[in-house]
């Protein structure tokens, strides 16, 4: 993409690119604070709001301590902070966008479509660029403008009428007016981005030393605090006069900070005249620059066991941020707790709590705390859309959206509330919607590698390969210790058909696996992992590797055994390995789908084989009814026809599918014919109970089709052996109730109705002769009609249990069954009676009846003892 003025079009035209369709559409979709509009022809500047349009000649600024985005119609967006003026341009031509001239304050740019032409101008200089993030910055007044460029990723042209400079990452350039741009030092992004990021509330107001007049005076300020409406809180302050005291600058700086105003909150941190370290107001400083190291990932030397609620809640976010596996996220939620139980009433407190739970897959613990926290702050943007994502956990996820809207309207830059509401719209079906909001989310918080994972894979799976990836390059750069990156990029080179930089990136996000205990606890990690191996699975599958499959496979089951997703890839290493004629991983392969059905979530997509998915986590499962199909033929007149009509719903999924296949073999009587019909569905009854069930019908005839070490001979192949066998129904019913992370109970029912009958014209038989005294004599081998039938008819009931711990694994269990067996044997002379000389002839028939009943009642205990990562001791006992 390329920006130029116009009267530096000639200098600039060797590097337009292509056609861009002209679009003036610029909205509105973030706002906090004062933000004002001056419509063209206008006079009077006038406050805005979210979703207006803006034109060509607007002029737009923010006050102080405010912030606004722009949306172009191209996926350009375009956040500035506090204090800044800018005029929206009329595209400059034919092909191009409308442009911005930034007439002072800040501005950073965020592009993620096609290559355009967008013209960002100041005084001093034209910056033209091409699908690339920067920052731009005018200070100074009319004739001593500064213009500072610092690019984040991508190329900038930096030019004006006297040089020009290419600029690319990490690279920066200043430029005046009459005076060429030059380079500068490089920057450290955070520093320049600092007023992206967010910035919690940890300042209980109870901490405070206000004095009677000073609570007086922060009345409505202080109110606005304690009920979460922090822009509200800043509004209201005094601001005509300054902090008269130290308890006044600490408050006043805990609003800057909320609002990402970092260097006006570290001057007024250092105004404090009390310089006591064990002062409170020097406790409560520095327990904000404790907040301030822990989200810019800075090292931080505490001076004091934290005691205050205030101290409390920025160690417990410190600790959080040092990701040291199995320790930092356990001591970040004891010192939530102790803050909560210092200050019952302060709502961000509890809403410390609830994130955390949420943390450890506790969602009533999550929920319980979360309710306590906006019964005490209900304007907590936060904690509403926590609330948005513990509904989306349990699948009501038009609940969930309405908890986010309710998000953005409290705090519109609040990445959090973005992220949530994509997710939502893209598992509503709203495809386009989902990557807006999370192309806004990364826009606005864009040193958040997390939510680069995530608009990648947004992109990847709208067909964008080159936007997904770029996205995933960026991720890994902002955090290279963040595995979801590596292991989103594996799945869409699997889609692009590129196993071996699947493979080498799913590596990847394995070796980094446990860095993401920054956000997840050790039994979660478990669950990461097992993820992660049960993708290799699938890709060393795709390449061929079968064994290696099958072993990444169960690895993943042994990691964690109540993930769903590893006992589906393992059902697919099974499965893959199988023939219609080599059954032996018949039986291990419909265990684990049982078991992958049971414990998977609603719309995780795994009932059928035919339509399952190498998801990392439903996230991006959306909401949809769809049909599958998939044909086969070959050229001795084989056909294969497979077909799966499906519907993900919020609490309810189903698929029907269907499976022909026909087959008239390679020799004499080796034709197959087979016929299955399957319908499959689950309901979720309550936030941890599902109940799932599956109907089949199965016919199935065939030839001889045993394998053979000579399979042209006539004498090892059987030319009239007849196969057939008829299931119906194969009815199954489970029932699956999660306590608490790692722990679940599954109940299984199953009843199954097989009719088997074999038919062998040439059947060869021994025909024994003895005397009157019962001696042998002799024996002969003859040729016997021999017909077989059986029916089986199996009922089965189990139940199981399973306990996690990051350490130990148990599970325990008990199947009774139930079942009668029928078996019919019937042999007939086909050619007549022979002529016997001794002693007399043979009967012209022989028929064998036998009807079994079959109780059974077992159970069954095993334990898993895991040390270190790859050591695993298992041990167990049934009867």
């Amino acid at each position: 993409m390329l920006v130029c003025s116009g009267m530096l079009q000639p200098l600039c035209s060797a590097y337009a690119q292509g056609n861009h369709q002209s679009t003036d559409i610029i909205r509105i979709v973030e706002l906090q604070g004062t933000v004002e509009v001056l419509p063209v022809g206008a006079t009077t500047w006038v406050l805005t709001q979210t979703n207006q349009v803006l034109h060509p000649h607007d002029l737009i600024r923010t006050g102080p301590n405010s912030r606004v985005a722009l949306r172009w119609s191209d996926q350009s967006v375009v956040p500035f902070g506090a204090s800044t003026e800018l005029e929206i341009l009329p595209p400059h031509s034919a092909d191009a966008q409308a442009g911005l001239r930034l007439i002072r304050g800040i501005i950073s740019f965020f592009h993620r479509d096609k290559p355009g032409r967008i013209r960002v101008i100041t005084r001093g200089a034209v910056a033209g660029v091409e699908g690339t993030e920067f920052v731009m910055a005018v200070s100074g007044t009319n004739g001593t403008e500064r213009t500072m460029l610092a690019v984040i990723d991508g190329k900038v042209l930096f030019t004006n009428e006297q040089a020009s400079l290419f600029l690319t990452n990490g690279q920066q350039a200043v430029a005046e007016p009459g005076h060429p741009p030059t380079r500068t030092a490089g920057f450290i992004a955070n520093n320049v981005l600092q007023w992206c990021f967010y910035y919690p509330a940890v300042l209980d107001p109870a901490d405070l030393p206000l004095t009677a007049s000073e609570q007086s005076t922060l009345t409505r300020s202080l109110n606005d605090y304690r009920t979460g409406n922090l822009l509200g809180a800043l509004a209201e302050y005094p601001a005509s006069q300054p902090p008269g005291s130290d308890a006044e600058r600490i408050y006043y700086a805990a609003l800057l900070l909320s609002v990402g105003e970092v260097q006006e909150t570290e001057a007024t941190l250092d105004s404090l005249t009390i310089t006591n370290a064990s002062a409170r107001p020097q406790r409560l400083a520095a327990a904000l620059r404790q907040l301030i190291a822990a989200v810019k990932r800075q090292p931080w030397t505490p001076t004091a066991q934290p005691q205050l609620t205030t101290e409390l809640l920025a160690a417990s976010y410190y600790q959080q941020s040092r990701a040291i596996p199995g320790t930092s996220l356990e001591a970040a939620l004891n010192l939530a707790r102790q803050a909560a139980t210092n200050s019952p009433e302060f709502g961000f407190a509890w809403e410390r709590v609830a994130e955390l739970e949420f943390s450890f897959g506790r969602t009533g613990k999550a929920l319980d705390a979360l309710n306590w926290s906006l019964a005490f702050s209900p304007r907590n943007a936060e904690a509403i859309a926590l609330k948005g994502f513990l509904l989306a956990a349990q699948n009501s996820t038009p609940e969930a959206i309405s908890w986010f809207d309710r998000a953005l309207a409290e705090d519109s830059a609040l990445g959090n509330a973005w992220l949530g509401r994509g997710l939502c719209r893209i598992r509503a079906g709203d495809l386009s919607g989902g990557r807006e909001d999370l192309l806004i989310a990364a826009a606005l918080e864009p040193q958040r590698a997390e939510l680069r994972s995530y608009l990648g894979k947004a992109f990847g799976d709208a067909g964008d390969f080159t936007r997904g990836t770029k996205e995933f390059r960026r991720a890994e750069d902002l955090d290279p210790h963040d595995p979801t990156a590596w292991l989103y990029s594996a799945l869409l080179h699997q889609q692009h058909n590129r196993i071996n930089q699947a493979i080498r990136d799913l590596e990847k996000s394995q070796e980094l696996n446990d860095n993401r205990s920054v956000y997840r606890s050790q039994l979660l990690l478990d669950e990461d992992r097992a993820v992660r191996s049960a993708s290799l699975a699938e890709i060393y599958q795709d390449a061929g590797m079968s064994d290696v499959s099958q072993r990444e496979a169960a690895r993943a089951v042994n990691n964690d055994y109540a993930n769903y997703s590893a006992h589906l890839f393992l059902a697919d290493s099974f499965n893959q390995q199988q023939t219609l004629i080599n059954r032996r991983y018949e039986t291990p392969a419909e265990a684990e789908y049982l078991l992958a059905n049971l414990l998977a979530p609603i719309g995780a997509g795994t009932l059928s084989p035919a339509i399952s998915q190498s998801e990392y986590s439903r996230l991006f499962e959306r909401n949809r009814m769809g049909v599958i199909s998939h044909t086969k033929y070959l050229s001795r007149g084989a056909w294969t026809e497979s077909a799966a009509q499906y519907g993900n719903f919020d609490k309810f999924n189903y698929n029907f599918t269907a499976f022909y296949h026909t087959d008239p073999g390679q020799r004499m009587n080796n034709d197959l014919d087979l016929r299955h019909l399957q319908l499959q569905f689950k309901l979720q009854l309550a936030p941890h109970d599902s109940l799932y069930a599956g109907i089949s019908h199965l016919e199935y005839e065939s030839g001889d089709l045993s394998q053979q070490y000579d399979p042209n001979s006539e004498s090892q192949v059987s030319q009239n052996v007849r196969l057939k066998e008829r299931q119906e129904p194969l009815a199954v019913v489970g029932y699956h109730h999660e306590w608490s992370p790692g722990v679940h109970t599954l109940f299984l029912f199953a009843r199954l109705d097989d009719q088997f009958s074999l038919t062998n014209t040439t059947q060869p038989t021994l025909l024994t002769f003895a005397d009157f005294n019962n001696n042998l004599r002799s024996v002969q081998g003859i040729t016997m009609r021999e017909q077989l039938r059986s029916q089986i008819e199996i009922y089965s009931a189990e139940l199981q249990q399973i306990w996690q711990q990051p350490a130990h694994n148990t599970v325990m269990g008990a199947r009774l069954q139930y079942g009668e067996f029928d078996t019919v044997s019937l042999q007939t002379d086909p050619s007549g009676p022979y002529v016997y000389v001794f002693p007399s002839p043979p009967d012209p028939a022989a028929q064998q009846n036998t009807t079994d009943l079959f109780r059974r009642l077992s159970v069954y205990a095993y334990h898993e003892w895991r040390f270190f990562d790859q050591v695993h001791l298992i041990g167990g006992l049934s009867y």
